[in-house]
């Protein structure tokens, strides 16, 4: 992508974004762009219309007609996709505003996390999301239920598999969650395997959270290069492998191998027909885990285009949302990412997150994200064009940042500060 490029993308973002956030309900074009649908298709150089915040368009820019006084963003050398679902089954700790906003800013538009009305001690939560769309923050959607069996479909499968006399006994706590992702290992992994196979032709639906089990086996680093969000302490402060218990070199071999075998039934899984979702738990810092959870599908065995699909069409399948979002489609939701490069190339690329869309809205996420850390500015650079333009457009996002998060708290009422 040329400097030209980037600067022209940028000013026509800072205008595109002064429309849509002060002229009403999302309306916005996309134009230009290397679309990935979610169903399967991509136009180069296609376009991408929203308007009142819902896909009335998507295709080639001669089928698709710009509506009148709608802005046009010139997203060429950029790649489109539908905005990323987190389908969570529990959480680590509670969610609150900062870490759905952090989670909004790496491209998570849609995130499934329980509902905890109120406290420890009666005061209200903070919110996990919003609907709302003058608010940086995923939409909120009601977890899949997995029955109280670790990992759904793959604790059933795997109960037949394990020889019943293998259980902890007595031990302590902390054993007791070494040995809950290490007895996968002792399964017959050839019924095991098959049981994936038989499931995955029925078309059942699987969230098998590979990142969690990946943290287990061993220590996590924390990728580099790809977006300089994930810098920060906010984000690099929640990876440390204190959160997790102290392992022998016996129980990570077996952690390790316990990996291997969950890798294969999800291979074997999706290569029969079975739809595969993505889920985190909390683990990791909010958003980056996402991107993490679908480079552990690659890691499996999917396509990265498959695991782009896991995030996107898979998950609002798993969470019955299929009608309203998943794919960029006339009728749904225009909940969209502009990534810099394709991630079917490298699922890492989903990183190179350039704008969050959420209704037609469009944000910035450099910009709010210094925004978040009262440290705004850092990222424009000496060029007088951009200074100018990023300058405009971080005035404006700020303005519309503190006014959205403020209008959601007076929505929800008093509540703890992040």
């Amino acid at each position: 992508m040329t400097g030209t490029k980037h600067v022209r993308a940028m000013g026509a973002a800072a205008l595109a974004l002064g429309f849509v956030a002060c002229g009403g309900p999302g309306s916005l074009v996309v134009d230009n762009a290397n679309i990935i649908d979610g169903t399967g298709a991509v136009w180069p150089d296609g376009r991408l219309v929203v308007v009142d915040g819902v896909v009335t368009c998507v295709g080639p820019g001669a089928d698709c007609v710009v509506p009148p006084g709608v802005e046009v963003l010139d997203a060429d050398g950029f790649w489109v996709t539908p905005g990323l679902i987190d389908v969570e089954e529990a959480v680590e700790e509670p969610v609150n505003e900062q870490a759905a906003y952090m989670a909004f800013l790496l491209g998570v538009t849609t995130a499934a996390v329980p509902e905890i009305p109120v406290g420890p001690a009666g005061e209200p939560r903070p919110p996990s999301g919003s609907d709302d769309p003058s608010i940086p923050a995923p939409r909120p959607a009601t977890p899949v239920e997995a029955g109280g069996r670790p990992f759904g479909i793959f604790g059933d499968a795997l109960a037949a598999t394990v020889p019943p006399d293998t259980g902890p006994g007595g031990r302590a706590e902390r054993d007791l969650r070494v040995f809950a992702r290490t007895r996968w290992a002792l399964a017959d992994r050839e019924a095991l395997l098959d049981s994936a196979r038989a499931m995955g032709a029925r078309g059942a639906s699987f969230a098998p959270r590979l990142l969690e089990q990946e943290r287990w086996a061993a220590p996590y680093r924390l990728p580099h290069g790809m977006n300089r969000l994930l810098e920060h302490p906010l984000v690099t402060e929640r990876i440390q492998d204190r959160l997790l218990p102290d392992r022998t070199p016996e129980e990570a071999e077996q952690l390790g191998a316990a990996l291997e075998v969950l890798r294969a039934f999800v291979r074997e899984f999706h290569a029969a027909g079975g739809s595969v979702s993505t889920a985190t738990a909390g683990s990791l810092a909010p958003g980056l885990a996402l991107h993490e959870e679908m480079d552990a599908l690659v890691t499996a065995g999917l396509s990265p285009e498959d695991a782009l699909h896991a995030a996107t069409r898979e998950a609002a399948r798993a969470l019955g949302l299929e009608g309203s979002r998943g794919t960029l489609e006339p009728g749904k939701l225009g909940d969209f990412l502009i990534l810099e490069s394709d991630p079917r190339i490298d699922i890492a690329l989903t990183q190179t997150v350039s704008r969050v869309g959420k209704g037609g809205v469009l944000y910035d996420p450099p910009t709010l994200f210094d925004a978040l850390l009262d440290n705004p500015g850092n990222r424009v650079s000496d060029n007088p064009l951009r200074l100018f333009i990023g300058g405009a457009a971080l005035l404006l996002t700020l303005f519309l940042f503190w006014r959205g998060v403020r209008r959601h708290r007076r929505s929800m009422g008093p509540r703890l500060v992040p």
